[in-house]
């Protein structure tokens, strides 16, 4: 099953790990290492040494902190801790990206309604039948 989450989706090297081809492990560095850190963190699963505490881009290293993370991931989802980025977890990753991005686009458009409403439930462009002679 192809990744599809916006997040995953573009990186070939976690194309070919989603297949075991081979997953992704301890001691690579590469672009797929770098979104699967971006998806941690978006998942709340703060890594502050791969980010610089949020000041830069993951580094894409999967070092000690990505492992840990790692293994916590998938403790949390209910898979075998074994600290590889292969099928079942990146799968797992790739569905909860998804419903994350539902669940903002949602909360978006909630926003744009709201606004649209205007100030206690008013409709500022509502049409009106109230004509000005």
């Amino acid at each position: 099953m192809p990744l599809v989450s916006p997040q995953l989706a573009g990186s070939p090297r976690l194309q070919k790990a989603v297949k075991n081809a081979p997953p992704i492990g301890y001691g690579e560095s590469n672009e797929g290492v770098a979104a699967m850190q971006r998806g941690f963190v978006e998942l709340g699963y703060p890594m502050p040494i791969s980010t610089g505490n949020g000041s830069k881009p993951a580094d894409g290293i999967y070092g000690k902190e990505t492992g840990e993370i790692l293994k916590r991931f998938q403790r949390d989802q209910g898979l075998a801790a074994d600290g590889l980025a292969g099928t079942n977890t990146l799968t797992r990753l790739d569905e909860l990206l998804v419903t994350l991005n539902s669940y903002s686009a949602v909360l978006e458009n909630a926003a744009i309604a709201a606004q649209m409403a205007g100030p206690n439930g008013q409709r500022p462009f509502a049409a009106t039948s109230a004509r000005r002679s």
